[in-house]
């Protein structure tokens, strides 16, 4: 495959990836390399990474994952991309985003046939209601084959203090107690402390008695293949020397993104979440980072972490789509029939791990 056989589109290796990467505002963990790569092996599918060009030059990256079925042609996902926000840009990022979707739409949905899904990060809401109109405009629909996601999105430029008013009294009480309580806090961007994160994760993921898709052992195993700026932020809270709560982050482009989190029984009496969080944030506006994506909300099945974050007085946003393009004619009923059959076939675990995938 060629840059002539993709027009503006053509393959790109790692070390041209991570080159171009950090120049998109909307560069996020969901376009990692590694990233991409682990999770379509989860569901066996291949990864692509593609540069975006015009006469211009560069306007976009992206990591598509495919899945092959049984017969008939796939499906192309893409989560968190294509990553367009380019500092000192010749087009505007919606322009770009544009041109992008109509590149990838000749690709994957006219010239191989494929169905493609496409899950878009979150942004503030002139960013959401650009992409939006960009999505429309190329001929995407919404779906319901993946996840949408609902967040909590805090606005970090401003002052320290702006930001602290603005958590709820009982969340600033919290925080103003675990400052009291004697913790120590340690962050570290390497593989030292997953440890120790990964043996209180599962010590709270038994005591709630809940399931995740990408656990602590998937993002452990990531950090080993990353480098720099890639690398996930790992905090520590410790009292009497002993770890007692911990935070995963993510802090790429504009955004930092809340993965993971864990405490025992003295760093929930410690009030240590709120510590960690606020320490988080200090790091995040020393990168640059104007927003922090708090990982997520359900209010259903989880309404005490939805609490917490809902009290730290950000907006609620709903990132856009997700958005699906499929090829017309005897090729989309195929495909999608060959889903449905498939998943049936395999008691629905193609589905579940798909959309394991584009988280």
């Amino acid at each position: 495959m060629t840059s002539t056989d993709l027009e503006n589109v053509r393959l790109i290796d790692r070390t041209e990836w991570d080159q171009r990467a950090g120049s998109f505002a909307d560069y996020n963990y969901r376009q990692l390399w590694p990233f991409g790569e682990a999770s379509a092996r989860r569901i066996g599918a291949s990864c692509e990474h593609l540069v975006i060009e015009t006469r211009e030059g560069v306007i976009g990256l992206v990591d598509v994952r495919i899945k092959r079925l049984p017969v008939t042609g796939g499906i192309a996902y893409i989560t968190g991309g294509p990553i367009v926000r380019q500092m000192d840009a010749p087009l505007s990022p919606e322009e770009a985003l544009r041109i992008s979707l109509q590149a990838l739409r000749r690709e994957y949905v006219e010239k191989r046939g494929l169905i493609l899904r496409i899950a878009p990060a979150a942004g503030g809401d002139n960013w959401q209601a650009a992409q939006e109109r960009a999505f429309e405009s190329v001929g995407f629909t919404t779906s319901d084959a993946m996840r949408k996601y609902r967040t909590v999105l805090l606005d970090l430029d401003c002052p320290a203090s702006v930001i602290r008013a603005g958590f709820s009294q009982k969340w600033r009480n919290c925080l103003n107690a675990s400052e009291r309580s004697g913790l120590m806090i340690e962050m570290e961007i390497g593989t030292g402390l997953f440890q120790e994160f990964g043996r209180l994760f599962a010590e709270t993921r038994k005591r709630k008695e809940f399931s995740v898709d990408l656990d602590a052992v998937f993002y452990e195993a990531l950090q080993s293949d990353l480098v720099g700026r890639d690398q996930f932020v790992l905090t520590i809270a410790r009292l009497n020397g002993e770890p007692v709560a911990g935070h995963v982050a993510s802090l790429l482009g504009d955004t930092c993104v809340y993965l993971l989190g864990a405490s025992n029984a003295e760093g929930r009496g410690a009030k240590a979440s709120y510590l960690l969080q606020w320490k988080v944030i200090e790091e995040a506006r020393q990168r640059g980072c104007i927003h922090f994506d708090l990982g997520g909300i359900d209010v259903k099945a989880n309404p005490g972490v939805a609490r917490f974050k809902l009290r730290m007085g950000g907006s609620v946003v709903q990132a856009s789509g997700p958005y699906e393009l499929p090829p017309r004619g005897l090729n989309r009923i195929l495909t999608l029939s060959a889903e449905k059959l498939y998943g049936f076939v395999r008691g629905n675990r193609t589905r579940a791990k798909i959309a394991a995938c584009e988280k």
